[in-house]
């Protein structure tokens, strides 16, 4: 049978976190975590693939006004709900295309915004608290999303391969897998950027923001995480309130 990735398009950027290793040698079971783009993005006969899926559970990531405008359409599945406030910080970047389009030093400012903004992620986002606690009930087969599967979806992938024991090079590896998903926005994006301002670093590095992942970024969410709480046990602990004997069942749950 084809992976779930080989039947859908790849912008959808949709795929099964079953089969990624742990450091200690376990696998991620199939079929029971998955990360995706705006299922708004679907056409019928992939959302058809998602309901072979047995989906239980989906958390979208957007904004509630995005939830509003393109809803996610129906694959049988309920929706875990948050307050729908955007990520801390979030309210201070300018997500439209003129924000992405910047030049010069507020281009710069941009990028240091955003990476700010990407570190803080982990932290106080009510999201990512619904996504935990659906985890510890067991809410399984669980679908999380944002619009592009990229960042937000990326950041939330980081924390589930963390709390499942997996070392920083592999969620780094998966985070970056985006890019391969996402190759052809990305170069036509890139593209764009040539034609407008080839020589401006900040500028052509915004245009690649907006379509994929820098691993930069990447290794700062996880290189902050860890000075703040030293390890995943910590964070799961103090961010989320988990017990060792939540966490053991969460792993006995989803690795063999």
């Amino acid at each position: 049978m084809k992976q779930l990735s080989e039947q859908l398009r790849p912008v959808l950027n949709c795929r099964d976190l079953g089969g990624i290793k742990t450091e200690d040698g376990g696998t991620i079971r199939s079929g029971l975590l998955f990360r995706s783009g705006g299922l708004h993005l679907f056409q019928e006969e992939e959302l058809d693939v998602l309901r072979k899926c047995g989906i239980r559970t989906i958390l979208d990531l957007r904004a509630s006004y995005a939830w509003k405008k393109k809803p996610d359409p129906d694959i049988g599945a309920v929706h875990a709900r948050y307050d729908g406030n955007p990520a801390p910080g979030g309210d201070r970047i300018d997500f439209s295309a003129k924000g992405f389009g910047q030049t010069g030093k507020h281009a710069q400012a941009q990028i240091e915004t955003l990476q700010d903004y990407y570190t803080r992620m982990p932290f106080g986002y009510d999201a990512f608290h619904t996504m935990m606690n659906e985890m510890k009930s067991g809410h399984m087969p669980f679908l999380f999303h944002c619009s592009k599967g990229k960042d937000r979806t990326g950041i939330a992938a980081m924390i589930l391969l963390g709390a499942l024991g997996c070392d920083d090079e592999t969620i780094v590896q998966d985070y970056l897998l985006s890019n391969e998903y996402r190759s052809e926005e990305i170069r036509k994006r890139l593209a764009e950027g040539r034609q407008n301002h080839p020589n401006d670093e900040g500028y052509m590095k915004l245009m690649f923001l907006r379509e994929g992942v820098d691993e930069q970024i990447g290794r700062m969410v996880l290189a902050n995480l860890k000075a703040k709480c030293g390890s995943w046990k910590n964070y799961l602990s103090s961010e989320y309130g988990w017990t060792e004997a939540d966490l053991e069942a969460f792993r006995n749950r989803c690795l063999m």
